[in-house]
């Protein structure tokens, strides 16, 4: 399985050409495709939510929204994805010992077809999982430049959550071809790949390869 995940900072030449990128992507059907703009402010988001399920809906590639759930309300995009503070916070969860909290999903997250959280420690997963998630990405596992100076995590890392949860784990962080091989070789259901799919001329053969998909 493989997650696209956008970052319109690495696409030059505006809106029109990421949104390009976006469809090319989305157009080789990865298993879904997350809405990273995190950093944007939430009217903008709004409206880069709106195309992007335009383009998804027309490839039938699951949209997923990153950090902005009001706005998936609101659209009716009801698959999500959290860093672990948010996820903590919308489930009404302080830090503190796993046992603390009941097994199962929270109230609010029962109305989304598809709720994942990052994570970066065999704690965070299995509160995670205890909590209802649908899957998990781990990270960063191998250097990249989007965590600059900040070691990657590793192979051992990755096995020991995808030892820890039942529950599908995507790894993250300088995933390319041989990478992402690796990372389904330590446990990985999946990875997530976000320079390799925006800044290829051809994302498509790249989802198809590391798929094995022959069509």
């Amino acid at each position: 399985m493989i997650y696209a995940i956008t970052n319109r900072k690495l696409i030059s030449g505006g809106e029109e050409v990421y949104f390009k990128q976006i469809e090319k992507i989305a157009a080789a059907k990865p298993d879904g495709m997350i809405l990273r703009e995190k950093d944007m402010a939430p009217e903008d988001y709004e409206v880069y939510a709106k195309r992007c399920r335009e383009i998804c809906g027309a490839w039938e590639t699951p949209l997923i929204l990153n950090h902005f759930w009001k706005i998936g309300e609101k659209l009716d995009i009801r698959r999500l994805h959290l860093s672990m503070p948010v996820f903590r916070q919308m489930a009404g969860d302080a830090d503190g010992m796993v046992e603390t909290y009941p097994v199962g999903k929270a109230d609010v997250f029962k109305a989304w077809k598809q709720v994942g959280v990052s994570v970066h420690s065999r704690e965070e997963a299995v509160y995670a999982e205890r909590r209802g998630v649908d899957y998990l990405i781990a990270g960063h596992i191998f250097l990249t430049d989007c965590k600059k100076g900040v070691p990657a995590r590793g192979l051992d890392f990755l096995k020991e959550i995808c030892a820890s949860v039942e529950i599908p784990v995507f790894a993250i962080g300088g995933m390319n071809l041989e990478h992402g091989r690796m990372a389904m070789e330590a446990g990985a259901s999946g990875v997530c790949m976000m320079s390799e799919l925006m800044e290829s001329d051809a994302p498509g053969e790249i989802i198809k390869r590391f798929s094995g998909r022959s069509e």
